[in-house]
Order: C-alpha cells, then structure tokens, then sequence
C-alpha cells in the first residue's frame, strides 16, 4: 500500500485525507489477519487497528470540533498544587 501525499488548503482538509489515510491502513491490518497463524501476531494487527480507529475519531473530532480539546474555548483546569513532604 503506498500513500500519496494530497495537496490539502486548510488544517481541517489536511486532517480528512489523514483520517482517510488511518482508516486504510486500519482496514489493511484487519483484512490481514487471516494470513498469520501466530495468535501473538493476529493481535498485534487487532491491536493496532483500535489505535488507528482511536487516531481516527481523533482527526475526525479535530474537523468537526467535538471534543472539548478541540474547541477553541477551553475552561482552563485550576492546578493543584502537590506537596511531596505532605
């Protein structure tokens, strides 16, 4: 499988063709699955296409600004502050 890079005008059309891209490559490690015997190597493919569904939602959340990270006004989380000799 080989990638092209697309010329893309904005940060929010540059996420889409990587989020596609993701989902390729999710799709590849899932179709290949079959091919090995070894139960080791069958979940490492599983494993790394959650993480590429994970890296996924996160491009398409980015696009659409679902997540509170990903919006422009975030409430700013107070720090606490730790005292080790406490």
């Amino acid at each position: 499988m080989e990638f092209l890079q697309i010329p893309s005008h904005s940060q929010v059309e540059h996420a889409r063709n990587i989020e596609d891209i993701l989902s390729s490559l999710k799709s590849l490690c899932r179709s290949e699955i079959y091919l090995f015997q070894d139960p080791k190597a069958k979940a490492l493919l599983e494993t790394s296409a959650e993480v590429l569904g994970g890296l996924e939602k996160a491009f398409h959340d980015y696009q659409l600004k679902n997540a509170d990270v990903w919006k422009d006004e975030v409430e700013e989380i107070p720090q606490k502050s730790i005292d080790p000799w406490d």
